[in-house]
């Protein structure tokens, strides 16, 4: 039973006549802002007098202190002069016309505004504006969807609780923002201010707070707060699980009450729901964002944690027409919606569209903020209830998994009466109530005569666990209550819940489920508000126990589909099959859920695991096709998602493909003449039928190329030797497999005409096939990986030039991101500037003197080609820009940057910071554009597109 403390006396108000109450009640415990009737009469009472008709003192601010100057009339109180010219003022004459003497202060000479000051008004005055004078304030019209305008007419600040942003930080300068920044910290960076170096996390402040009827950008939904900048994310916005929850921790600690957390994982971690929990038990408020992969992953998709948590208010994304948004993720944990897309503050106090459940999860923030600031004394469950209440149905009738309760109304969050129990009516069983899956809800036994009747869908057979929390005061005691599970008209199991054990068990089969809650006395008259979670488990998948090797189930050897699950800690899942005959296997696994990330293993006995693990979260693994031999083989199953995964609500699906081989498929190939014609890239499998078998390969270049010979695969204790003959069976080279069972011939150059490879072994094998693969690339202005690429002729002209250098082994690497000591070196080396003097001494934090680059960097620094960083590094290694491509040869080259008259591209707007340059180039015909006619200015230029373009701009 939760034990709730008597020192704020909540109890009678909270939940007799409070939120939970029985019947229709205000959903205010005691010490809240009262509405109606009962708030005039308290304000009246309360207020000074005669601050029920006119305020007590007005601000006057003068548009230039020099214009400052006597007014017939007006007593001042007090003179600001810091920021501005403010004078705290009032009616000399306290019987006079206030309309009247307000109106003729408004238009002496020099006068900016004059206005109540704000402190005389209870906070659903409406003697202030409440219409927002920024301008930029049609842009969002997201606004007006989610109620907000309307909602300021009677709530539009909060200053008495701070919301902490756990993001990438917070643009700390941007005008819209500064007046509601309160201290936070850097993780990514400790001792550094929490600076956003991404944007994301300041377009999420400004969704909640940006400055409001300040005359200037947009507005937040909260004209005034304190936001706490936590820098969890780096400035491409990822980070540690860790760091997650050291920012919610560091939030509970100073002072947060309410964490918006625009950020997920597929990973359940016990480590954050603890945190979780504990934030719960602060007082704090955790809001958080589904997530944005609703079309990529499709019916695979499900809700990020920590949006998923039961305590956290998870929000998803919809449309400008009240539709969900496809992209936005659903699942049984959305607990509400709001627009997909916003028009906010960016970094370098600027503003832009952003999108994203990312964006509606600090909507959802804003209006809980709003609500405490009406009702003080709400705690974090009060406070999502009020929010799910008085959501706006969007979907099916009733709670749905892609828009949760609805869409966020903050309008009537603000002001609307709640119900105690929205469930009711659900006294029978044909009334039930459905309940989502892993979220905590709220609701009321009003009595012994009171049914709550609710159902649940199992996904699969599996355990139902009800975590039940009584909300009673310290010391009450409470009657026994009644769990029980019916399917269909059948009573299944029944509990006796007692003072202490909240948590009970129902074993189900997959399907439609009801619970009943009751009092066991129907006599008793008591009105118990409780908390209630329902979590489910899956049963363990019929292959179990496997979870050590030697517990491994046995398959049949040959083509099938299984489909396990993982239904508990650290579930690991093994398999043998024994194959008589050798042949060819091949694994795939797949999953139903984006939650379990497979990583499929295969060992013969006696040899080391091999693992496979090269996707993300709910994306296939395939194996390579595996030669086997004759004798056991073990295959293991695990979700990678983490070391230790937990349980996980979905199954995976595992596709075994054999096929016996037993004969070598390029007989008669024992002589030179008869040898088999290769291809670059391909594969090629044999056995050595007798000690006398040889293998002739032949291999046709038609130009100089470098050639890889790759032989393994052999058999342990058998030995292969790889010779090589020219057209006219003269030896080039030999060698030997040794007890590797492999070897590797590389780089080897050989001019144009025919080659022959003949294999041979110490001793004959036919359980097992060796494997041959030939790789002969053409070898190009000394390149290897260029001969097809559309970049091959500025390569080949570069490199003649000695401008552009490969990576080494004949390689260029024309697709790989060029860095930025890359791109330095190379348009030194093009342009040879003349530096006078000597070299200048960069001092950046992250280059010596002995980097390869330094002379080269320190030339084109010199010659104002690049710059470094703000924070003293240059970042040789990081990757560079489209946009930086174009601003680095431009610059080198000479060319003069004009400022466009219209977007250069679509991508790229007339004040992008690379327009100019960008739009000087493009009217050379220097660049164009990629699909679509955009430039992808954010995009990792490659070593090909950088030598192109700067062969492009050299050559003009």
């Amino acid at each position: 039973m939760r034990k709730v403390p008597l020192s704020s006396k909540l109890f009678p108000a909270l939940f007799l006549a409070g939120i939970l109450a029985c019947g229709a009640i205000v959903p205010a415990p005691a010490g809240a802002a009262p509405m109606g009737a009962e708030a005039a009469s308290i304000a009246a009472a309360t207020a000074p007098a005669g601050a029920n008709e006119e305020p007590q003192s007005w601000l006057l601010k003068w548009r230039e202190p020099a214009q400052a100057h006597a007014l017939r009339g007006t007593r001042v109180l007090r003179r600001q002069s810091e920021a501005a010219e403010i004078w705290l003022v009032q009616p000399a004459d306290r019987g006079a016309d206030v309309a009247a003497w307000a109106a003729r202060l408004q238009s002496e000479p020099g006068v900016e505004y004059v206005h109540p000051n704000e402190r005389v008004h209870i906070l659903s005055s409406s003697a202030e504006p409440y219409a927002a004078d920024d301008p930029e304030l049609a842009k969002q019209r997201y606004l007006k969807q989610i109620g907000a305008q309307e909602a300021w007419k009677t709530v539009r600040k909060q200053t008495d609780l701070t919301i902490a942003i756990v993001d990438t930080g917070i643009d700390l300068d941007h005008p819209d923002l500064t007046r509601n920044l309160v201290p936070g910290t850097n993780l990514v960076q400790p001792n550094q201010p929490p600076d956003d170096d991404n944007g994301h996390g300041t377009s999420v402040a400004g969704v909640i707070a940006a400055s409001g009827n300040n005359g200037i950008g947009v507005s937040g939904i909260v004209w005034e707060a304190k936001l706490m900048p936590i820098k969890a994310l780096d400035s491409q916005g990822d980070g540690t699980e860790r760091d997650l929850g050291e920012a919610i921790l560091y939030a509970v600690r100073n002072g947060a009450r309410i964490v918006v957390l625009s950020v997920g994982l597929n990973r359940y971690s016990p480590y954050m729901l603890d945190i979780v929990n504990y934030a719960e038990s602060k007082g704090v408020l955790l809001i958080a964002a589904a997530g944005n992969d609703g079309l990529i992953q499709g019916d695979k998709a499900a809700v990020k944690y920590p949006a998923a948590y039961p305590t956290v208010l998870g929000v998803g994304g919809v449309k400008e027409d009240n539709t969900p948004d496809s992209r936005s993720n659903p699942g049984p944990e959305v607990d509400l919606a709001a627009p997909w897309h916003v028009y906010t503050t960016a970094i370098g106090g600027r503003y832009k569209q952003e999108d994203g459940t990312s964006m509606a999860a600090p909507q959802v923030a804003a209006a809980a903020a709003l609500i405490w600031a009406r009702y003080p004394r709400l705690v974090p469950y009060q406070v999502r209830e009020l929010l799910r209440q008085s959501a706006k149905d969007i979907g099916p009738a009733g709670f749905d998994t892609r828009s949760g309760y609805g869409l966020l109304q903050i309008d009537k969050a603000v002001t609307m009466t709640a119900k105690s129990d929205r469930f009711e009516p659900n006294g029978s069983r044909t009334s039930a109530k459905p309940l989502p899956a892993g979220k905590q809800i709220s609701a009321l036994l009003a009595g012994g005569n009171d049914d709550d009747w609710y159902t649940f869908d199992a996904p699969y057979d599996g355990t139902i666990t009800i975590d039940f929390e009584e909300l009673l005061p310290e010391g009450s005691s409470v009657p026994p209550i009644r769990l029980s599970h019916y399917s269909g008209d059948k009573l299944q199991a029944s509990t006796e819940m007692r003072l202490g054990s909240r948590m009970v068990d129902f074993t189900v089969k997959k399907g439609k489920q009801t619970i009943l809650i009751q009092y066991m006395n129907k006599e008793n008259d008591l009105k118990l508000p409780y908390l209630m979670t329902t979590m489910f488990r899956m049963n363990p998948d019929s292959y179990e126990s496997n979870d050590k090797s030697y517990e491994a189930y046995t398959l049949q050897p040959r083509s099938q589909t299984i489909t396990g699950s993982f239904h508990q800690l650290g579930d690991r899942d093994w398999y043998t099959v024994t194959f008589t005959q050798g042949g060819t296997l091949s694994l795939r696994v797949t999953t139903n859920t984006v939650r379990i990330d497979p990583e499929l293993a295969i060992q013969q006995a006696g040899q080391a695991l091999m693992s496979y693990d090269e996707e993300r979260e709910g994306t296939p693994e395939q194996s390579p096709v595996l030669t086997v031999s004759p004798g056991k083989y073990y295959i293991r199953i695990h979700n990678a998602i983490s070391s230790e995964a937990s349980p996980t609500i979905g199954t995976y699906a595992l596709k075994m493909d054999y096929i016996p081989k037993y004969v070598d498929p390029n007989e008669p190939n024992d002589k030179y003449y008869e040898a088999l014609s290769t291809s670059s890239g391909t594969e090629y499998v044999g056995v050595i039928g007798s000690a006398k078998d040889m293998d002739w390969f032949q291999l046709r270049l038609n130009v100089t190329s470098i050639v890889d010979m790759n032989l393994f695969n052999v058999p342990t204790g058998k030995m292969m030797k790889l010779e090589a003959y020219d057209k006219k069976q003269k030896l080039i080279f030999t060698q030997l497999t040794g007890q590797t069972g492999a070897l590797l011939v590389k780089n080897k150059v050989l001019q144009p005409g025919v080659y022959y490879i003949k294999l041979t072994a110490n001793s004959a094998f036919d359980k097992q096939y060796y494997r041959l693969k030939i790789q002969a690339d053409p070898l190009i202005a000394g390149f290897r990986d260029i001969s097809s690429h559309w970049s091959k002729d500025a390569i080949v002209e570069m490199s003649r030039l000695g401008i552009a250098d490969g990576t080494g082994d004949y390689r260029f690497e024309p697709n790989r991101p060029i860095t930025r000591a890359e791109a330095v070196a190379m348009v030194i080396k093009a342009y040879k500037p003349i530096v006078f003097g000597m070299p200048v001494d960069i001092q950046f934090k992250d280059l010596d003197y002995d980097h390869w680059a330094y002379g080269a960097i320190a030339k084109a620094v010199q010659k104002g080609w690049i710059k470094g960083f703000p924070d003293g590094k240059f970042r040789p290694e990081q990757p560079v820009t489209r946009a930086e491509m174009a601003l680095i040869v431009g610059n080198a080259d000479g060319v003069q940057p004009v400022r466009p008259l219209v977007s250069p591209f679509p991508d790229v707007g007339r004040t992008h910071w690379a327009a100019p340059m960008l739009n000087a180039l493009k009217q050379k015909g220097l660049i164009s554009g990629t699909g679509d006619n955009g430039f992808e200015p954010g995009k990792k230029a490659s070593r090909a597109e950088f030598t192109t373009i700067l062969y492009r701009v050299y050559r003009q």
